[in-house]
């Protein structure tokens, strides 16, 4: 049986991948994980507040980043959600 509905941790895995390719700005980050633009903030959180995402401001912008530990983090999810998510 596959699980249909995602959680908090397929969201934070999906924007860690996003991430995984370079910076973004929180509206591409919202598109990129289909997460409604008010409720990315709570994820977003959760990541900081763990250490696999920093943000930066850039012009007034800010932009999030990937951290080492993100990218570990990141490496131990990829062989393991696809397979309950597919």
């Amino acid at each position: 049986m596959r699980l249909k509905n995602r959680d908090t941790v397929v969201i934070c895995w999906e924007l860690l991948k996003a991430l995984a390719s370079g910076p973004q700005i929180p509206s591409r980050l919202a598109r990129v994980a289909n997460v409604p633009y008010n409720r990315l903030g709570e994820y977003l959180g959760v990541l900081t507040t763990g250490g696999l995402v920093k943000v930066n401001k850039v012009d007034s912008h800010e932009m999030y980043s990937i951290t080492p530990e993100g990218m570990t983090v990141l490496g131990h999810l990829d062989p393991a959600l696809p397979k309950l998510f597919s």
